[in-house]
C-alpha cells in the first residue's frame, strides 16, 4: 500500500501533464473545421481549434482612413480614389445604382447626378440622394418609402476640400466624425478588412491577425480595422511589406495599389480573442500589440505549419 501511495500521484501527474501537452498541441495546430461560404466567394476558410480563422486569398488594397482619398474634384485635386467608388446614388423613383458600376457611369452619370443632388442640399427626395459608404456622412432622406442614411458628406476641417475617409475601427476619444484623426491611417497602420461572415465566428474589430505571402515569406501582423465583403483586403501598410515592398508615408495614383496580389497566394490568419481600443496618439502601439498577439498565437513556427495545411483555393 505504501508503494501504491507513492506511485499513484506520479501516475496522475504524468497523465495530467500528458493531457495538457496534447491539448496544447491541438490548440496550437493549424488543422480545423471548414467554414463553407465564410470569408467570401472562392475562399476556403478554416476555423482553428483556438477560435481563430485561417484562409488563403489575394491582397486587395483598402485605403479607407487616408486623409487624401476623396475630393470633390477627384484626381484634379490629388485624390487617390474617385468619389464614385465610395457611393451609391438613389433616384426619386426608388431605383439606385453603384457609382462605380462602369467607367462611363463613374465619370459621367454619377458626377452629373452628384452635382444635382449637391445643388439641392443633399436631402431633397424629389432630386435623389447619395448614400455614402467610402466617405463619412450624416443625415438621412426618406425616398420612395425607404430611408437612406449617411447622405451629407463631411469635409475635413483643414480647408483642403478633402472629404473624411472613415473606418469601422475608431478612436472613441475623438467624438467628432469629421476629425480624420478618429480613424487609423492606412499608410502607417497595418490593418485588414473583416467580412461579416467572420464576425459571426467571433472575430472582432480591434483584434489581431497576421498575413504572409507564401513566396515572400514575410509575416506581417495586423489589426482588424474595417468591414468588407471578403477576406483579402489590407491597408498599404500591410500590403506593401507582405509583398516585399518598403513602407511609404505617401501614395499617389501610380502607387496607390502597390502590394496588390491578384492570386490567392496570401495566407490570412485572424486570431480572434480580445480586442484593444485604437488611440490615434499611440498609433505606433498598434503594430507592437499585433506583434505581441502574433507571438502569443504561436509565431512563425505555427504560421509555417499553417502555410502547409490550410487548404488552398
Amino acid at each position: 500500500m505504501k508503494r501504491l501511495h507513492c506511485t499513484l500521484p506520479f501516475v496522475l501527474v504524468w497523465l495530467v501533464a500528458s493531457a495538457s501537452t496534447a491539448l496544447a498541441a491541438e490548440d496550437t495546430s493549424c488543422t480545423g473545421t471548414a467554414l463553407p461560404g465564410a470569408g467570401g466567394k472562392n475562399v476556403k476558410a478554416v476555423k482553428l481549434a483556438d477560435g481563430g480563422v485561417a484562409a488563403f486569398s489575394g491582397m486587395n488594397i483598402n485605403i479607407d482612413g487616408y486623409g487624401r482619398a476623396y475630393h470633390r474634384r477627384n484626381r484634379e485635386a490629388g485624390a487617390v480614389l474617385h468619389l464614385c467608388v465610395g457611393a451609391r446614388v438613389w433616384l426619386p423613383d426608388g431605383s439606385s445604382y453603384e457609382g462605380s458600376e462602369s467607367t462611363a457611369t463613374c465619370t459621367g452619370k454619377f458626377m452629373t447626378d452628384l452635382a444635382r443632388i449637391e445643388a439641392a442640399g443633399w436631402t431633397d427626395p424629389s432630386v435623389g440622394a447619395v448614400e455614402w459608404y467610402g466617405v463619412a456622412a450624416e443625415g438621412s432622406v426618406k425616398l420612395a418609402g425607404r430611408t437612406i442614411r449617411g447622405v451629407k458628406p463631411l469635409l475635413q476641417k483643414d480647408g483642403s476640400g478633402f472629404y473624411v475617409s472613415p473606418t469601422s475601427l475608431v478612436d472613441k476619444s475623438v467624438p467628432d466624425l469629421a476629425d480624420q484623426h478618429r480613424y487609423p491611417n492606412p499608410l502607417r497602420v497595418p490593418s485588414a478588412v473583416l467580412p461579416r461572415s467572420l464576425a459571426q465566428q467571433g472575430i472582432a474589430l480591434g483584434s489581431f491577425g497576421v498575413a504572409i505571402h507564401r513566396t515572400q515569406q514575410k509575416a506581417v501582423p495586423f489589426v482588424v480595422a474595417d468591414g468588407g465583403p471578403k477576406v483579402g483586403e489590407g491597408s498599404p501598410a500591410l500590403a506593401r511589406p507582405v509583398s516585399g515592398l518598403a513602407p511609404s508615408d505617401q501614395i499617389d495614383l501610380k502607387s496607390r495599389f502597390a502590394g496588390q496580389v491578384d492570386r490567392p497566394d496570401v495566407l490570412w490568419v485572424f486570431f480572434g480573442g480580445p480586442a484593444l481600443p485604437f488611440e490615434h496618439q499611440k498609433e505606433s502601439d498598434v503594430s507592437a500589440n499585433a506583434q505581441a498577439a502574433f507571438e502569443r498565437w504561436g509565431g512563425m513556427a505555427r504560421l509555417a505549419q499553417c502555410l502547409q495545411v490550410v487548404p488552398k483555393p
